[in-house]
């Protein structure tokens, strides 16, 4: 019906259309044209980036479709893509909200209509989370640089932001945080740790991406000793003790090797501990425990590893002075002997409170025979407390201060952070090395010229904090083993020869003798590596013994067995104190262990005080030792060592030390007689052979060939012991004659001559001698001397007594002669009775042939025959003599029997002779002169090994015996390898001495021995 009806109404039209006038052949043309319909896809929603396709249909009715276009009418701008066709496309692009764009398809038809259709697109801004990349776990060594990089990426927008934080592990500084790379500095950790980080990234959406990275820090071993967390208490062998917190130390053996270093390395990662330091030149580990880990525990594991050869606490050391008075009055003493008589007051002599030390170590003789003369540069170490900047007693331009810093190193400081709190470190530096005659009241030590490297181990800490201006005065002024120990090493790195060490253990004379032996033992125990590392670089350390009162110290470490006590006893001397009378100081430690003494009791250098202490005492060796150092600079440590024990004088034991039978040491220092000596080896041949090298378990032998001198020897020293009883009037008459041509005779044979005087009479005792007439057993008239003006001075102060009965005290005068010891009858500790004899500085030379010509026309008193005799007896006194390598001449005036057989009894013994002179000695000086031909004729050679016995396996033959001068001849060595092959190859030294009657130094040899490492190493 509608067609019908529409049908109708086109014809009604062409009716009406007709009556107009028209024709109805033109209906189709006149047909009304309409236009096109277009349709397009409903509204749409879409995602920003996504891409878009707009489809459109048209239709035209009357006609056809000619064209399309696409055309934006509202919203954001968008590209369209073919525009024209009925299919367009464009982008979403990016929107921060939803947006609405609306478009139009126009179509146009042939006749040029057009129609139209719209479409809304909602462009939905889409919310997506960037893409961020980090690495999840990074490792890092402790105290490095440390660089997080994160890399992020928007794919629909754009990153803003960048933001870090830690969330956990030790806290850290960091530096960047709002950018896309994190730096810090990884901290120094005991332990391994982890620290956390996390990275946040914004996209201009305000969406985010966070990730972790976690970062591994490592704690490693740092080649310098580190600072100390803090400390506690602890308990070694019963006593309580101060030591680093949450530490041991481990003290390696020189040939450790790298299997057992392994072993170690996973025995402490097994007992939750770490190695925060490892010096290897020293082969020492510092190690931090985990808080809750008994140390105790984890050192009685130690202990029982391979490598290692000692593990313990580092401990706090202290150092060793009682006191330091003001204002002290010193003692005046009248004693009848010269050795313990007080330097007179004169005009160019430096007097001042506790001066005594001069004389007792013969300072102010070594010093005069020093004048005009210039030593070879020598640096003695001073490992201490401060020494402040306005200091005189040292010259700057000798003085060099080195301290530790908070990265452990030691550098160059001006002054001393602690100088207000104490100045033991200048005192021991002043006893050592003072020298300023500037100031009004003059300053001495016993080293006027040596420079001085002073390394400063005295440090101030608060809670582990290394900085003077953290800690309040007094408080947190701490020294551990480990500071003591690289101060020590660092004086040798900086060039010393001779090092000074004033510290040790805490125990104290309250303490049992168990704790006190017990606490130095093992205090030297951690001192042992660097006395091994003192002896590789050929320098000498100087300990001062303690003033703990024990006096029967026997034992150097806790192991008798011990192999690192051969450094101790080639490159350490530990000095104990003496005082005023010569005699040991009731405070210092005594025994075996302890080599040489010095004044250390109420001694002073010049500042108006006095001080006490083994402290003191050590110095003055270590000044001395300085000094011989630098009149031969080819002497090795061990070389100097050996010289200032033998040149020695003697002093008095304590009480205390008698009642223990403590026996040792038995010599003070004698810095005149260590200097006549030094000079001996000036012109002696040092020979060194070529190196060894010698695994463990191998043989090898030294072949040591040589020329006996023309001269035999090249030193000799003799000594006058003249009976200066009644009857030798008229003998002393003639040698006072014919004194000039002895000495110069003995003077002119083109060797280094010395001579000493000496007397006896007899005991002042009934029985024996005469106390009015002025007898006494022995008399030094002048020591050991190369001054002949001296010698001759000390024959023509020779004068008769009385000596009562006919047997006299010879033995007792070669027994003083040879030992210069004294004898206290009594044993009340004193030499001031009727009949003493006071010790004496003999000052043979170590290195001479000695000789002595005793000259007598009577027989002897010998305590083996008469048990009432006080003096010595011939058994002793023959044993004494063959041990100290002297030969004795007899001068016998007269014919006595008796007189015959017992110098005969005594020059056979040592390889001497008898000379039978007139009744006045008439021919003493034919008869002197032929007993030095017969000294010289010929002599028999021994080797006394100075450093390095444990390498010797033998020596052969033992004795070579009647070497004429010039006679060739031979010693092997045969050497046995006892070392590991280690970490690194190892040096040492075997130093001999080939001795003519055992005691002139004919000459010095070096054998240097090296120890392969496993890769070098091969079997032979």
């Amino acid at each position: 019906m509608k067609k019908v009806k529409s049908f109708a109404l086109c014809l009604i039209a062409s009716s009406i259309l007709t009556a107009c006038g028209g024709d109805s052949s033109s209906d189709t043309a006149n047909a009304v044209n309409t236009p096109p319909t277009v349709s397009v896809s409903a509204e749409l929603n879409v995602n920003e980036n996504q891409l878009i396709s707009l489809e459109g249909t048209a239709q035209d009715s009357t006609g056809s479709v000619v064209s399309y276009e696409w055309q934006q009418t509202s919203g954001v701008e968008v590209e369209l893509s073919d525009a024209n066709t009925s299919t367009a496309a464009f982008t979403a692009p990016e929107v921060d909200e939803d947006q609405v764009v609306v478009f139009e398809l126009v179509a146009k038809d042939n006749e040029g209509l057009t129609g139209s259709d719209t479409i809304s697109i909602t462009i939905k801004n889409v919310l997506i989370e960037p893409s961020l990349t980090l690495t999840e776990r990074v490792e890092a060594n402790e105290n490095t640089a440390v660089t997080l990089t994160g890399t992020a990426a928007d794919e629909n927008g754009s990153i803003v932001s960048y933001a870090w934080q830690q969330t956990d592990g030790e806290s850290v500084e960091v530096a960047n945080l709002t950018q896309s790379s994190l730096m810090f500095t990884a901290p120094a950790v005991d332990f391994d740790t982890t620290l956390t980080f996390s990275l946040t990234v914004t996209d201009n959406d305000g969406q985010t991406a966070t990730k972790d990275v976690f970062v591994d820090v490592k704690n490693v071993a740092s080649e310098v000793m580190s600072v100390p967390n803090g400390s506690e208490d602890v308990v070694i062998d019963g006593q309580t003790v101060e030591a680093a917190l949450n530490e041991i130390l481990i003290h390696l053996n020189d040939d450790v090797t790298q299997l057992q270093l392994q072993s170690i390395y996973e025995e402490l990662a097994n007992n939750d501990a770490a190695v925060a330091s490892f010096d290897d030149s020293l082969k020492i580990l510092q190690v931090r425990v985990r808080e809750g880990v008994s140390e105790t525990s984890l050192i009685e594991k130690l202990n029982s590893v391979g490598g290692i050869r000692h593990a313990g606490f580092n401990s706090i050391v202290l150092p060793q002075n009682i006191k330091m008075l003001s204002n002290y009055t010193r003692e005046k003493q009248n004693k009848k002997s010269l050795v313990q008589r007080m330097v007179e007051p004169s005009a160019d002599e430096p007097l001042y409170a506790g001066d005594y030390w001069i004389e007792a170590i013969s300072a102010k003789s070594g010093w005069q025979s020093l004048e005009g003369r210039t030593l070879s540069p020598v640096t003695v170490g001073i490992v201490d407390t401060g020494i402040s900047a306005e200091q005189t007693s040292i010259a700057e331009s000798r003085l060099t201060r080195i301290k530790v810093q908070l990265d452990g190193q030691f550098t160059e400081v001006d002054g001393d952070d602690t100088e207000e709190e104490i100045a033991h470190g200048l005192w021991v530096s002043s006893f050592a090395a003072g020298y300023n005659v500037s100031e009004e009241a003059p300053l001495y030590g016993v080293n006027h010229s040596t420079d001085v490297i002073h390394a400063d181990v005295y440090t101030k800490r608060c809670e582990g904090v290394l900085s003077a201006l953290d800690c309040p005065l007094g408080l947190g002024v701490k020294t551990y083993v480990t500071d003591l120990i690289a101060g020590v090493k660092a004086t040798i790195d900086n060039g010393a020869n001779v090092v000074n060490i004033s510290w040790g253990d805490t125990s104290t004379c309250t303490d049992s003798s168990e704790v006190r032996l017990s606490s130095r033992r093992h205090w030297r125990l951690n001192q042992t590596n660097v006395v091994e590392y003192a002896k590789e670089k050929d320098v000498l350390l100087v300990y001062s013994a303690g003033n703990n009162c024990e006096k029967d110290d026997d034992q150097l470490l806790v192991s008798a067995d011990d192999i690192g006590q051969d450094a101790w006893k080639t490159n350490a001397l530990i000095v104990a104190a003496t005082d005023i009378d010569n005699k040991e100081a009731s405070f210092t430690r005594m025994g075996e262990v302890v080599n040489i003494a010095a004044p250390g009791q109420n001694v002073g250098w010049g500042n108006g005080n006095t001080g006490s202490g083994t402290s003191f005492s050590a110095p003055l060796v270590t000044g001395s030792a300085g000094i011989v150092k630098g009149i031969n600079s080819t002497l090795k440590a061990a070389e100097v060592r050996d010289i200032l024990i033998a040149t020695g004088s003697s002093f008095s034991l304590s009480d205390e030390s008698i009642e223990v039978g403590t026996t040792t040491p038995t010599k003070l220092l004698n810095l005149n007689s260590a200097i006549q000596t030094a000079d001996l080896t000036v012109d002696s041949v040092l020979e060194v052979t070529d190196p060894v090298v010698l695994p463990k378990g191998i043989n090898k032998t030294a072949q040591l060939n040589f020329t006996l001198p023309a001269t035999t020897v090249t030193a000799l020293d003799i000594m006058f012991l003249i009976d200066v009883s009644g009857s030798y009037d008229d003998d002393i008459t003639s040698l006072k004659a014919q004194a000039d041509n002895i000495l110069e005779n003995l003077s002119g044979r083109g060797i280094n001559v010395a001579f000493g005087v000496s007397a006896f009479s007899d005991f002042p005792i009934d029985g024996f001698g005469d106390e009015s007439s002025g007898d006494e057993a022995f008399y030094l008239l002048q020591s050991v001397t190369t001054d002949v003006d001296a010698a001759k001075e000390g024959i023509n102060g020779l004068s008769t007594y009385f000596g009562y009965d006919s047997p006299e005290s010879q033995l007792e005068g070669l027994y003083q002669v040879v030992t210069g010891a004294g004898r206290d009858i009594d044993n009340d500790g004193s030499y001031t009775e009727v009949g003493d004899v006071a010790p004496t500085n003999i000052g043979w030379r170590e290195g001479a042939l000695k000789v002595i010509l005793l000259a007598t026309d009577a027989p002897f008193h010998d305590s083996d025959v008469n048990g009432s005799y006080p003096g010595a007896g011939k058994t002793e006194v023959i044993s004494l003599l063959q041990r100290e390598g002297v030969t004795v001449f007899g001068l016998q005036s007269g014919s006595d029997s008796d007189a015959t057989t017992d110098l005969e009894a005594i020059v056979s013994a040592t390889n001497g002779q008898t000379f039978l002179l007139s009744s006045d000695s008439n021919e003493i000086s034919e008869a002197i002169s032929s007993a030095l031909d017969e000294a010289l004729k010929e002599i028999d050679l021994s080797i006394e090994v100075i450093s390095g016995e444990q390498w010797i396996e033998t020596i052969t033959p033992v004795l070579i015996e009647n070497v004429k001068p010039e006679e060739e001849v031979t010693f092997e060595v045969k050497l046995k390898g006892i070392k590991n092959a280690s970490l690194e190859t190892l040096k040492y030294e075997v130093i001999l001495w080939i001795k003519g009657d055992g005691s002139a130094v004919i000459r010095r040899v070096v054998i240097p021995i090296s120890v392969p490492t496993s890769d070098d190493s091969a079997p032979e």
